[in-house]
């Protein structure tokens, strides 16, 4: 039998095994769900910052439902004011008839002219027998809802 030291001096030494690419796999997976998340939480801040008119608009229509019918009626027409004085800075001095053709041509519709949106021109200032506020707050989202700013 050979010596102890004679055997040691033949052994071969010690090797990892092949790496089978699972921690390459693993960062690169790490990699791309991180930029994927820096990239959703950028467009949702991006979504969020625009429009900032539209959002305000529906909220000031959200806070008028809890008024009363009147009421709630003049702040739709203080919120239609606002807005399209913000499209339009020329249209803060028209009322009646021209207000509501005004308000056709920004919001692309006849509802203001021809339709129930006439409550928002001199029929604003009469008493009134029906209550169009929640006709009119659907209305009002539907037009909002296709605004771009």
């Amino acid at each position: 039998m050979a010596a102890p030291a004679e055997l040691i001096t033949q052994l071969r030494p010690l090797r990892a095994p092949p790496p089978d690419g699972t921690a390459e796999i693993a960062l690169m997976a790490l990699a791309g769900g991180v930029a994927a998340a820096t990239l959703t939480l950028a467009i949702l801040f991006w979504l969020r910052r625009r429009r900032p008119l539209r959002r305000a608009a529906l909220s000031a229509l959200t806070a008028a439902r809890a008024l009363p019918a009147a009421e709630r009626l003049a702040a739709q027409a203080k919120m239609l004011r606002d807005v399209a004085g913000a499209l339009d800075g020329g249209v803060v001095s028209l009322h009646g008839e021209p207000w509501l053709a005004r308000l056709d041509v920004i919001f692309a519709t006849t509802l203001f002219s021809k339709g129930e949106g006439r409550a928002y021109g001199d029929a604003l200032y009469r008493q009134r027998a029906d209550d169009p506020s929640e006709t009119l707050d659907r209305a009002l989202r539907k037009l909002l809802a296709r605004l771009d700013r």
